[in-house]
């Protein structure tokens, strides 16, 4: 039976803070720290006055703005409000600049090197794109208790029909729990295009959670990190109010068994886009 001690779980608020010349920088997910294979994944934060160069060489890079602050985001010879929730996605070869010119700036780094042509299943892989809360589309679950928000999945679809994300290499966006709300227990698994199952993590941002593995649970503080390697039953839920947390699945090639009851099933949907709009359900497949 799996236990607590299969996971990972690191607290990035006492992470070492190793100084770069944007800031600090700390390693929550490796291969060194977890077993991670294609996911690693850095808590920054960037001094006031200094900025942040990406350069996604031969990777993909998902930036995400953590805490709000003065500053902005350079990408695409475009710059944006560096506001709470906004970010880019670059696939290999394209660039951007983070600028914290009015207050520090606490950015969520994760880079996930590019997945096989069986785990793209014929998309195309980019371009890159930036992100914010307004240009993304919310969805909440059959009960009620939980509301996602991708910031990076392939088929999720925008208001005009078209792809949110042209890559595989990576599935990930915030998680809002209800006071009350939680996961069915369940793990993930691996695929005939990727026969080692995902790298898959939690960080959580606001509000307190406990994860569960096995019959045994562990009380989660905001900023904690928690990994689960392929094949470990888990189950997240929120604990004394409400839990903000960002969720991680690199690649995105993999087979969920859930292994609870869920009476209230398993489906999401898009919010309604006007009062009287009926339910859109998310195609997950």
């Amino acid at each position: 039976m799996a236990t607590i001690n299969d996971i990972s779980i690191i607290d990035s608020n006492t992470a070492e803070a190793r100084p770069v010349e944007s800031g600090t920088e700390r390693t929550l997910c490796s291969r060194a720290l977890c077993g991670s294979k294609n996911l690693a994944v850095y808590r920054r934060t960037i001094s006031q006055g200094r900025r942040f160069d990406v350069e996604a060489s031969k990777d993909y890079h998902l930036v995400y703005v953590m805490t709000p602050g003065r500053g902005s985001i350079h990408f695409a010879n475009k710059a944006h409000d560096a506001e709470e929730g906004a970010g880019v996605l670059l696939q290999p070869g394209e660039a951007a600049r983070f600028e914290a010119s009015g207050s520090t700036m606490e950015l969520l780094h994760m880079v996930v090197p590019k997945p096989p042509a069986a785990v793209e299943a014929g998309l195309p892989g980019g371009p890159g794109y930036f992100f914010n809360r307004k240009s993304l589309r919310a969805l909440s679950d059959a009960s009620g208790g939980r509301v996602r928000r991708f910031c990076a999945e392939s088929s999720v679809r925008l208001k005009d029909g078209s792809r949110l994300t042209p890559t595989n290499a990576i599935q990930a966006g915030e998680m809002h729990y209800k006071e009350g709300g939680g996961s069915p227990y369940h793990l993930h698994k691996g695929t005939d295009a990727n026969p080692d199952g995902p790298n898959h993590c939690y960080m959580t941002f606001k509000g307190r959670g406990v994860v569960e593995v096995g019959n045994e649970s562990r009380e989660l503080e905001p900023g904690t990190l928690v990994y689960f390697p392929p094949g470990v039953p888990h189950r997240l839920r929120s604990h004394g109010g409400p839990l903000d947390y960002f969720e991680i699945q690199a690649w995105r090639s993999f087979k969920t068994t859930v292994l609870s009851k869920e009476p209230l099933g398993l489906k999401w949907y898009y919010d309604r886009e006007s009062p009287n709009a009926e339910r859109v359900e998310w195609d997950q497949s």
